[in-house]
């Protein structure tokens, strides 16, 4: 399991995650950014993540991580 994480102070909107993402965890949707509104990434679907790093290495903002996310202990 992954964890992604999009700065959305610094993505641009431009799709390119979306694109090259093979389990489409990202979706470009719009959000008011003080008077106007603009583009961003928005992580949708996390639990899909197989960390293949695209994402990461097409960014051209780098404005995504992704992280191996620590398994959850089972309560017993």
């Amino acid at each position: 399991m992954f964890r992604v994480t999009v700065r959305k102070e610094t993505c641009i909107g431009c799709s390119v995650c979306a694109q090259v993402c093979p389990t489409d965890v990202f979706k470009i949707v719009m959000v008011k950014d003080g008077e106007y509104y603009r583009l961003v990434s928005e992580v949708v679907r996390e639990e899909a993540c197989i960390g293949c790093m695209a994402c990461v290495e097409n960014c051209p903002t780098a404005s995504i991580t992704v992280e191996k996310a620590e398994a959850k202990a089972r309560a017993a």
